[in-house]
């Protein structure tokens, strides 16, 4: 039954493209998926979507065109489904499938509207570090440390703790950071994504070495479907920018999966997404 569901909604989505009106009849698959990339990331959603149907009409073999061009179809279905969404649990597993979405495709200025709609609806300790974590990607590094010093002590978590560390570090406040990364204790069964935050942590603070041990753990320990999301993460993160060219940070972004596949890595809403298992969200897969 799934099987056929999945190729029901393909079959729907090439109508769709088939009937999209054309960009430009010249235009190739590429220039138009490159058009496409870009029309997203300045969030002109259905420019994009117009310029992925060129692309899967221009190449109809390319299954990367038609995937790209059917996750931006359910991006927008779900935005619009979120503003009238009223179960709160559905809202909210709406709303991180979308912070996904945004994430993954550096549409930031909506992913920033949203984490901060989504945090001040939910308060949790969760939404506040989905909220700090695009902030600094963003570069907005008071509005993470605020977002992040204002958990409950009994609500923290070692990736917000780690992660208010990074925001201090970034905000000129090297001595506040140094002591939270001294405080900072990774537990024995740490996530992926606190290992990940205490690496960024320890890479803010000057201690390279560690730093690059725990993105080697980090990477061995998230399954083979979240490992490119999370190398694609770190080669964005300011605290590793410095060690780009680094021959140890390079063996280190080589390092692969040591864990099996599950059948479930979180969904489409969690895949490779760094924060996955400090999120309530991935709680139970």
């Amino acid at each position: 039954m799934m099987w056929n569901t999945q190729r029901s909604f393909v079959g729907l989505a090439l109508a769709a493209v088939l009937l999209c009106p054309m960009l430009a009849l010249a235009q190739s698959g590429e220039q138009a998926h490159v058009t496409g990339k870009a029309l997203l990331a300045k969030g002109d959603f259905r420019g994009a979507l117009t310029a992925f149907a060129t692309a899967v009409r221009a190449d109809r073999t390319n299954q990367q065109y038609l995937d790209q061009y059917m996750l931006l179809r359910q991006a927008i279905e779900m935005r619009k489904r979120l503003e009238s969404e009223r179960d709160p649990k559905k809202w909210e597993s709406l709303a991180r499938a979308l912070h996904t979405f945004y994430s993954r495709h550096g549409v930031y200025d909506e992913a920033i509207a949203l984490d901060r709609r989504m945090h001040a609806k939910l308060k949790t300790a969760s939404s506040a570090l989905l909220l700090a974590e695009t902030a600094l990607m963003m570069d907005l590094n008071d509005e993470a440390a605020r977002t992040l010093a204002s958990v409950a002590p009994e609500k923290s978590t070692v990736s917000i703790r780690a992660l208010l560390g990074v925001a201090l570090a970034r905000d000129g406040k090297a001595d506040e950071a140094r002591e939270i990364a001294e405080r900072v204790v990774l537990p024995d069964k740490a996530t992926p994504g606190a290992m990940y935050s205490v690496s960024r942590l320890r890479a803010a603070t000057g201690n390279t070495a560690e730093a690059l041990q725990l993105l080697v753990r980090c990477f061995e320990s998230v399954t083979p479907s979240q490992l490119a999301g999370f190398k694609a993460h770190v080669k964005r993160s300011r605290e590793f920018a410095d060690l780009a060219s680094d021959a140890h940070f390079v063996a280190a972004l080589r390092t692969e999966s040591k864990v099996p596949e599950s059948k479930c890595s979180g969904g489409s809403s969690c895949a490779g997404c760094p924060m996955r298992g400090d999120c309530t969200a991935s709680q139970g897969h």
